[in-house]
Protein backbone atom coordinates (compact mmCIF):
# COMPACT_ATOMS: atom_id res chain seq x y z
CA UNK A 1 0.00 0.00 0.00
CA UNK A 2 1.28 3.10 -0.88
CA UNK A 3 0.41 7.05 0.39
CA UNK A 4 0.62 7.32 4.06
CA UNK A 5 3.10 8.82 6.12
CA UNK A 6 6.00 6.07 6.08
CA UNK A 7 8.82 8.20 7.13
CA UNK A 8 9.55 6.97 10.26
CA UNK A 9 9.42 3.13 11.51
CA UNK A 10 11.30 0.65 13.44
CA UNK A 11 12.67 -3.06 12.97
CA UNK A 12 9.23 -4.36 14.12
CA UNK A 13 7.51 -2.29 12.39
CA UNK A 14 6.08 -0.38 15.48
CA UNK A 15 5.82 3.60 14.24
CA UNK A 16 6.55 6.46 16.95
CA UNK A 17 3.62 8.34 19.04
CA UNK A 18 1.97 10.94 16.50
CA UNK A 19 2.78 14.48 17.45
CA UNK A 20 0.18 16.38 18.76
CA UNK A 21 -2.47 17.37 16.57
CA UNK A 22 -3.66 21.03 16.08
CA UNK A 23 -6.76 22.36 15.36
CA UNK A 24 -5.83 23.48 11.52
CA UNK A 25 -5.26 19.94 11.27
CA UNK A 26 -8.51 18.75 12.33
CA UNK A 27 -10.10 21.75 9.70
CA UNK A 28 -7.76 20.11 7.14
CA UNK A 29 -8.78 16.01 7.85
CA UNK A 30 -12.40 17.35 8.00
CA UNK A 31 -12.49 19.30 5.05
CA UNK A 32 -10.40 16.78 2.87
CA UNK A 33 -12.87 13.72 3.98
CA UNK A 34 -15.96 15.61 2.91
CA UNK A 35 -14.42 15.84 -0.61
CA UNK A 36 -13.63 11.94 -0.72
CA UNK A 37 -16.89 11.47 0.33
CA UNK A 38 -18.92 13.99 -2.34
CA UNK A 39 -20.36 15.80 0.86
CA UNK A 40 -18.42 18.69 -0.87
CA UNK A 41 -18.44 18.35 -4.56
CA UNK A 42 -16.90 20.01 -7.32
CA UNK A 43 -16.96 23.67 -7.70
CA UNK A 44 -18.44 23.96 -4.59
CA UNK A 45 -17.52 26.68 -2.48
CA UNK A 46 -16.17 25.63 1.43
CA UNK A 47 -18.84 27.10 3.76
CA UNK A 48 -15.90 28.41 6.22
CA UNK A 49 -18.94 28.98 9.15
CA UNK A 50 -20.10 25.68 8.46
CA UNK A 51 -16.83 24.08 8.60
CA UNK A 52 -15.76 26.13 12.12
CA UNK A 53 -19.01 25.69 13.96
CA UNK A 54 -19.15 22.00 12.81
CA UNK A 55 -15.49 21.35 14.61
CA UNK A 56 -15.98 24.18 17.88
CA UNK A 57 -13.21 26.13 16.46
CA UNK A 58 -12.84 29.49 15.22
CA UNK A 59 -11.97 30.91 11.63
CA UNK A 60 -8.90 30.88 11.59
CA UNK A 61 -7.69 27.39 11.86
CA UNK A 62 -10.44 26.92 9.01
CA UNK A 63 -8.16 29.71 6.84
CA UNK A 64 -5.19 28.09 7.89
CA UNK A 65 -6.44 24.40 6.75
CA UNK A 66 -7.93 25.58 3.72
CA UNK A 67 -4.31 27.17 2.68
CA UNK A 68 -2.88 23.61 3.29
CA UNK A 69 -5.57 22.13 1.02
CA UNK A 70 -4.78 24.42 -2.03
CA UNK A 71 -0.95 23.26 -1.34
CA UNK A 72 -2.06 19.62 -1.95
CA UNK A 73 -4.45 21.13 -4.99
CA UNK A 74 -7.53 20.05 -3.26
CA UNK A 75 -9.25 23.55 -3.07
CA UNK A 76 -8.67 26.58 -5.15
CA UNK A 77 -9.13 30.48 -3.73
CA UNK A 78 -10.65 32.97 -5.79
CA UNK A 79 -10.68 36.81 -4.53
CA UNK A 80 -13.73 38.02 -3.59
CA UNK A 81 -15.09 34.92 -4.42
CA UNK A 82 -14.27 32.59 -1.82
CA UNK A 83 -12.56 28.95 -1.77
CA UNK A 84 -13.90 25.91 -3.85
CA UNK A 85 -13.16 22.67 -4.49
CA UNK A 86 -11.32 20.93 -7.12
CA UNK A 87 -12.53 18.30 -9.47
CA UNK A 88 -11.21 15.47 -8.75
CA UNK A 89 -10.03 13.51 -12.26
CA UNK A 90 -8.88 9.98 -12.79
CA UNK A 91 -6.02 11.44 -14.27
CA UNK A 92 -5.23 13.36 -11.14
CA UNK A 93 -5.67 10.11 -8.82
CA UNK A 94 -3.31 8.36 -11.37
CA UNK A 95 -0.80 10.80 -11.84
CA UNK A 96 -0.51 10.58 -7.51
CA UNK A 97 -0.32 6.60 -7.44
CA UNK A 98 2.40 6.92 -10.80
CA UNK A 99 4.21 9.58 -8.56
CA UNK A 100 4.68 7.88 -5.04
CA UNK A 101 4.91 4.33 -6.87
CA UNK A 102 8.46 5.98 -8.71
CA UNK A 103 9.59 7.65 -5.23
CA UNK A 104 8.70 4.65 -3.16
CA UNK A 105 10.50 2.53 -6.16
CA UNK A 106 13.52 4.91 -5.45
CA UNK A 107 13.67 4.06 -1.52
CA UNK A 108 13.48 0.15 -2.58
CA UNK A 109 16.50 0.35 -5.41
CA UNK A 110 18.37 2.12 -2.93
CA UNK A 111 16.90 -0.41 -0.06
CA UNK A 112 18.62 -3.28 -1.40
CA UNK A 113 21.80 -1.98 -0.86
CA UNK A 114 21.91 -1.59 2.84
CA UNK A 115 18.89 -3.93 3.73
CA UNK A 116 19.86 -6.60 6.90
CA UNK A 117 18.63 -10.15 7.16
CA UNK A 118 16.68 -9.18 10.32
CA UNK A 119 14.79 -6.67 7.95
CA UNK A 120 14.30 -9.15 5.47
CA UNK A 121 12.76 -11.41 8.04
CA UNK A 122 10.57 -8.83 9.61
CA UNK A 123 9.29 -7.95 5.80
CA UNK A 124 8.89 -11.79 5.57
CA UNK A 125 6.67 -12.10 8.63
CA UNK A 126 4.20 -9.29 7.40
CA UNK A 127 4.27 -10.57 3.92
CA UNK A 128 2.95 -14.13 5.78
CA UNK A 129 0.39 -12.01 8.17
CA UNK A 130 -1.42 -10.92 5.20
CA UNK A 131 -1.53 -13.75 3.17
CA UNK A 132 -3.22 -15.41 6.03
CA UNK A 133 -5.06 -12.48 7.94
CA UNK A 134 -8.52 -11.79 7.10
CA UNK A 135 -8.90 -8.63 9.75
CA UNK A 136 -9.69 -5.65 7.71
CA UNK A 137 -8.03 -3.14 10.16
CA UNK A 138 -4.99 -5.62 10.88
CA UNK A 139 -4.26 -6.04 7.25
CA UNK A 140 -4.00 -2.52 6.41
CA UNK A 141 -1.51 -2.09 9.29
CA UNK A 142 0.67 -4.85 8.32
CA UNK A 143 0.37 -3.54 4.88
CA UNK A 144 1.35 -0.11 6.06
CA UNK A 145 4.40 -1.29 8.09
CA UNK A 146 5.50 -3.65 5.21
CA UNK A 147 6.29 -0.87 2.87
CA UNK A 148 6.82 1.85 5.67
CA UNK A 149 9.70 -0.17 6.61
CA UNK A 150 11.34 -0.52 3.06
CA UNK A 151 11.04 3.34 2.71
CA UNK A 152 12.75 3.82 5.83
CA UNK A 153 15.44 1.41 5.34
CA UNK A 154 16.40 2.99 1.48
CA UNK A 155 14.75 6.54 1.61
CA UNK A 156 16.78 9.49 2.15
CA UNK A 157 15.42 12.58 4.39
CA UNK A 158 14.12 13.99 1.14
CA UNK A 159 12.50 10.58 -0.24
CA UNK A 160 10.74 9.88 2.99
CA UNK A 161 9.21 14.01 3.31
CA UNK A 162 8.11 13.88 -0.33
CA UNK A 163 6.68 10.88 0.40
CA UNK A 164 4.92 12.57 3.70
CA UNK A 165 4.04 15.36 1.64
CA UNK A 166 2.17 13.04 -0.64
CA UNK A 167 0.52 10.24 2.05
CA UNK A 168 -1.81 14.03 3.12
CA UNK A 169 -2.93 14.40 -0.03
CA UNK A 170 -5.82 11.75 0.54
CA UNK A 171 -7.49 10.57 3.56
CA UNK A 172 -7.26 7.27 5.30
CA UNK A 173 -11.02 6.81 4.00
CA UNK A 174 -9.61 6.42 0.45
CA UNK A 175 -7.08 3.86 1.18
CA UNK A 176 -9.93 1.66 2.89
CA UNK A 177 -11.67 1.34 -0.13
CA UNK A 178 -9.39 -1.39 -1.37
CA UNK A 179 -8.06 -4.21 0.91
CA UNK A 180 -4.67 -3.88 2.72
CA UNK A 181 -4.38 -7.06 0.91
CA UNK A 182 -5.82 -9.40 -1.47
CA UNK A 183 -4.16 -12.17 -4.25
CA UNK A 184 -3.03 -9.25 -6.11
CA UNK A 185 -1.45 -6.97 -3.43
CA UNK A 186 0.20 -10.37 -1.80
CA UNK A 187 1.73 -11.13 -5.75
CA UNK A 188 3.04 -7.62 -5.91
CA UNK A 189 4.47 -8.06 -1.99
CA UNK A 190 5.97 -11.41 -2.80
CA UNK A 191 7.81 -9.64 -6.01
CA UNK A 192 9.45 -6.79 -3.94
CA UNK A 193 10.71 -9.22 -1.56
CA UNK A 194 12.08 -11.53 -3.96
CA UNK A 195 13.75 -8.58 -5.52
CA UNK A 196 14.94 -7.20 -2.17
CA UNK A 197 16.22 -10.73 -1.63
CA UNK A 198 18.21 -11.11 -4.51
CA UNK A 199 19.64 -7.51 -4.00
CA UNK A 200 18.27 -6.31 -7.36
CA UNK A 201 17.40 -2.46 -7.76
CA UNK A 202 15.85 -2.39 -10.94
CA UNK A 203 13.30 -5.17 -10.16
CA UNK A 204 12.88 -3.77 -7.18
CA UNK A 205 11.67 -0.30 -8.16
CA UNK A 206 9.81 -1.58 -11.06
CA UNK A 207 8.26 -3.60 -8.57
CA UNK A 208 7.22 -1.53 -6.33
CA UNK A 209 6.35 1.16 -9.01
CA UNK A 210 3.86 -1.85 -10.59
CA UNK A 211 2.02 -2.56 -6.81
CA UNK A 212 1.34 0.89 -6.51
CA UNK A 213 0.00 1.77 -10.12
CA UNK A 214 -2.36 -1.37 -9.55
CA UNK A 215 -3.72 0.27 -6.24
CA UNK A 216 -3.75 3.64 -7.76
CA UNK A 217 -6.14 2.14 -10.70
CA UNK A 218 -8.45 -0.03 -7.91
CA UNK A 219 -9.26 3.64 -5.69
CA UNK A 220 -9.88 5.17 -9.11
CA UNK A 221 -12.71 2.61 -10.07
CA UNK A 222 -14.10 2.28 -6.75
CA UNK A 223 -14.10 6.61 -6.87
CA UNK A 224 -16.25 6.41 -10.37
CA UNK A 225 -18.45 3.55 -9.20
CA UNK A 226 -19.34 6.18 -5.71
CA UNK A 227 -19.84 9.20 -8.27
CA UNK A 228 -16.59 11.18 -7.04
CA UNK A 229 -14.62 11.61 -10.48
CA UNK A 230 -15.55 14.63 -12.44
CA UNK A 231 -14.99 12.54 -15.34
CA UNK A 232 -17.41 9.75 -14.41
Amino acid sequence: MAARDDSRVGLLGHRPRPRRRNMSDEVFDYVRSRIFDGTLKADQRIPQDAVATALGVSRVPVREALIALEQHGLVASEPHRGTYVVPIRAEDIDDHYRMYGMIQGLAAARAVHSITEPVLDRLDELHEQMCTGDDPDLLWDLNYDFHSLINHTGGSSRVRAVLRHLSHNFPRELYALTPGSSPEANAGHARILAALRARDGVAADLANQEHVRAEGENIVVALRRAGILADS
